[in-house]
């Protein structure tokens, strides 16, 4: 018997896919495990597979279309089977109510759906006056803002206020009835293009500004030393050209900054929902530049692993993610993340926190100076650093002897070996 396959939540912020493209056609049949296609997602390109054996009957969202989280895509069965007629679109994922946002996607997994679980995406409280939906609702939360002043003004139906206007008041554009000096919206030039987002865009754009009004943010700034670091990444480069290796300064930094991390636990937790969390494991993100993006790929327990370990991990999360190719447990977890634009010649740079992480370590370019040592003037590799770091989470003495720790290793990189 036929039934729907529906765009599956591939991604915890996930509210649309787009269709990358179809691996699998009209008529073809598939097994379980097989690809059926590629997702463009808020985060990523991900591999949509399959659960059960069947037949692709008729393809509803083709390549390069979006659908609604739980929307329709195509129609699965049996070899053979005719299709009576094309099933009609569900509504938005964002003005579902909660219950039934989770439940569609689920139910379809009898034939066939992609194998990242499901994630809840909260539940709306609104009242009768105060229509809201579940994304805007968790927005507004995450952001403490008080929606009560939009209710029955929302743009969604019947005046309910979906994830767009909860974004507009993030962005300081409130709505005329909330703000009598709302500021002039931004007009384009007469000659400039206008592109729409992609959706990787789209969420980093959200994230950060939401990072920014929310998290109260707080740096602190250092030098390093990194002579003895680039003597020892040359001996072992040198020692590992025959096997295919190489170590990358980036991968000193992400073996320094997980062994500091185990050391300074009150740097290392993440404020949620009025609680620290602390993590026995360093999950350090790695900040990937993409042709029109940025993706931060996750080294999981990188405080268990060696630095040739971190490079092979970082080489292969890197490369996919250029690819589009890497999976949803691979994006997620993060507890810090290291961003290194040392490659780009920039001297230093602020980072904005990823959250639920507490902090982000800006790397810049590691140059020759003159410096004074034992009295003498003599030339150095130094690199400036920059910790950004929730205040909730950790005080100023709490970034500064993570950050003291982070440097002490790099300057003794040996330590990096053991």
């Amino acid at each position: 018997m036929s039934e729907e396959l529906v765009m599956p939540r591939l991604s915890d912020t996930m509210e649309e896919g787009t269709i990358g493209r179809w691996l699998v056609h009209e008529g073809d049949s598939f097994s379980e495990g097989d690809v059926l296609a590629e997702i463009e997602t808020d985060k990523a390109t991900m591999e949509f597979q399959a659960y059960d054996a069947g037949t692709l009957l008729k393809i509803l969202v083709d390549d390069g279309q979006s659908a609604a989280l739980g929307s329709p895509i195509a129609i699965v069965g049996d070899a053979g089977e005719s299709v009576a007629e094309q099933p009609s679109a569900t509504p938005d994922a964002d003005d579902q109510p909660a219950e039934e946002a989770q439940e569609k996607p689920a139910a379809k997994r009898s034939r066939s759906a992609a194998k990242p679980a499901a994630a809840s995406n909260g539940s709306s409280d609104g009242t009768a006056a105060l229509k809201v939906s579940p994304i805007a609702r968790r927005m507004a939360d995450q952001a403490g803002i008080d929606l009560s002043a939009l209710a029955g003004r929302g743009s969604g139906p019947e005046g309910r206020v979906v994830k767009a206007d909860v974004e507009r008041l993030m962005e300081g554009d409130p709505s005329p009835e909330t703000s009598a000096a709302a500021p002039p919206p931004a007009v384009a030039a007469a000659d400039s293009e206008l592109r729409e987002l992609t959706p990787m865009l789209k969420a980093v754009a959200a994230r950060m500004a939401q990072s920014k009004q929310t998290v109260p943010h707080f740096y602190v700034e250092s030098e390093v030393d990194m002579t003895r670091a680039m003597q020892l990444r040359a001996e072992l480069n040198e020692g590992l050209a025959d096997r295919g290796e190489k170590i990358s300064v980036n991968d000193l930094i992400v073996r320094a900054s997980a062994l500091a991390l185990l050391e300074h636990p009150q740097a290392h937790r993440s404020y949620v929902d009025g609680r620290h969390a602390y993590h026995p494991h360093a999950n350090i993100g790695i900040a990937v530049a993409l042709d029109d993006g940025l993706i931060v790929p996750v080294v999981a327990a990188a405080d268990t692993l060696s630095v040739r370990q971190i490079s092979a991990a970082t080489r292969d999360l890197a490369g996919r993610a250029r690819e589009g190719k890497l999976k949803q447990r691979e994006i997620e977890g993060g507890t810090f993340t290291v961003s290194n634009m040392g490659m780009f010649d920039v001297a230093s740079f602020e980072a904005i926190i990823n959250p639920p992480e507490s902090a982000i370590l800006a790397v810049g370019a590691t140059m020759p100076r003159p410096v004074v040592l034992d009295g003498e003037i003599v030339p150095r590799q130094i690199m400036r650093v920059t910790l950004s770091c929730d205040h909730r989470a950790c005080s100023g003495a709490d970034g500064a002897k993570l950050l003291k720790t982070i440097k002490r290793y790099l300057q003794a990189p040996s330590l990096l070996l053991a």
